[in-house]
């Protein structure tokens, strides 16, 4: 449905990073790590879901209500105390019931609910894996809560304006609320997802494992990490061996790249100014990535270290000093001339900036699944009474149910003639 693809793609783009991020051991993001797809399986329902279900009340702002028959504000878990809504948990359990269902089985339609994952069934893998990433929420906003972390005014400027982003993407505020509605979110339950998920989680990151300013290292302090971290800058001219699918050339074409290469390195070592040379060849005649003006994508070479390059590079790279060019070197792309160089500080700097992002998103991510596993999560009867099949079938017969009132709706809309304007009965 169209709406609920645009509600997906404006406010789940945070889930599938909470996904990534949890470290749990099942996630959307990773369906793959218990689920395998049947090859025989087709999606073959007998009838559409709208037939195996009474009218549902289409005009309440409460789908969960609607849907089975308590609000949505009803508590179904805890986390180390802290309630989580229905709506919460049911909006996450929709989301990986879609997730699984169409990269697993091709459509939610096809799922075997109980297939044998290896852990549980499907039906027990969706269970598990809305809860966890309900709680995984609450484990944000009870940390924030505890440390007294809140959003900004500027951020809270920023909420709004996705929230604004999110009604506009959607085609304006009626499409949008429609497409809230298909998903079973509140605007209200939005909001908190994408508080927790685009703010707090990142707060609460920015307090336990604060980032040092990039800019404030001295160029000094960035050569001395390079050192240290084996890091190496290097220019190459390419001359490649396989096409742009990665398909070896022919016999005469390798034949033909290799007489080039030797051909360029001859005139660079003959040359009295071979670093500038070095740059005009390179630019002119450098088969790696290019932009599509034609100009190289990487003109000022690679800072790279220890196994980020193809290991001939590598090696070859090792052996010079700075300054210093290779001969020619073969790698599975082709063959390739090299220059060393210093390290440049600037990009040192934006690899330094990298690293450490990597590193404080790894601990942050470590401390969430340390929290995640001394959370108490405790369920109710109301949880319990919650069956992922029956709950996405009555999800999708009222989806349908909407989908048709909207099309009604539209359809008498753009029919409607006027009885007549002012002008004809004056």
């Amino acid at each position: 449905m169209k709406a609920t693809k645009k509600i997906l793609g404006a406010a789940l783009s945070g889930a599938l990073l909470i996904g990534a991020m949890a470290g749990c051991a099942q996630t959307p993001a990773d369906p793959t790590s218990s689920v395998s797809p049947s090859p025989t399986v087709s999606a073959t329902p007998s009838e559409s879901p709208a037939a195996q279900f009474g009218d549902f009340d289409l005009e309440t702002p409460d789908v969960t209500m609607a849907l089975l028959g308590f609000p949505g504000t009803t508590t179904v878990m805890t986390v180390d105390g802290a309630e989580v809504s229905a709506e919460e948990y049911l909006y996450w359990l929709g989301y990986a019931t879609e997730y699984v269902g169409y990269y697993q089985f091709g459509d939610p339609a096809a799922i075997d609910w109980e297939m044998d994952t290896g852990s549980g069934t499907v039906t027990e893998y969706l269970i598990n894996n809305a809860r966890d990433l309900a709680a995984f929420n609450q484990v944000i906003r009870n940390q924030c809560a505890e440390r007294n972390i809140t959003l900004t005014d500027e951020e809270k400027a920023e909420l709004d304006q996705q929230l604004a982003d999110a009604v506009e993407t959607s085609g304006g505020q009626d499409a949008f609320e429609l497409a809230l509605k298909e998903v079973n979110r509140t605007e209200d339950g939005l909001r908190s997802m994408y508080e927790a998920s685009n703010f707090l989680y990142a707060s609460l990151q920015n307090q336990l494992f604060p980032a040092k300013d990039a800019a404030s290292l001295t160029a000094e302090e960035l050569a001395q990490w390079a050192a240290d971290n084996g890091k190496m800058q290097v220019k190459h001219i390419l001359f490649k061996t396989v096409d742009d699918s990665g398909n070896a050339l022919s016999d005469e074409e390798k034949e033909a790249a290799k007489q080039k290469a030797e051909d360029t390195l001859a005139q660079l070592q003959a040359s009295d100014d071979m670093e500038n040379l070095f740059d005009q060849l390179m630019n002119e005649l450098s088969e790696d990535g290019r932009y599509s003006d034609g100009t190289l994508g990487a003109p000022d070479g690679y800072l790279f270290g220890e196994g980020e390059m193809v290991q001939e590079f590598e090696d070859a790279a090792k052996a010079l000093g700075e300054h210093e060019l290779s001969g020619i070197v073969e790698t599975s792309y082709g063959y390739h001339i090299l220059l060393r160089l210093p390290v440049d500080t600037e990009m040192a700097r934006e690899a330094w900036a990298s690293e450490q992002e990597a590193n404080l998103s790894t601990q942050m991510n470590d401390q969430m699944t340390t929290w995640m596993d001394e959370a108490v999560v405790e369920t109710n009867d109301t949880f319990a009474s919650i069956d992922p099949k029956d709950y996405y079938e009555r999800l999708s017969a009222y989806r349908e149910q909407l989908e048709a009132a909207n099309s009604t709706e539209t359809d008498g809309a753009a029919t409607a003639e006027p009885s007549a304007s002012p002008a004809a009965e004056g």
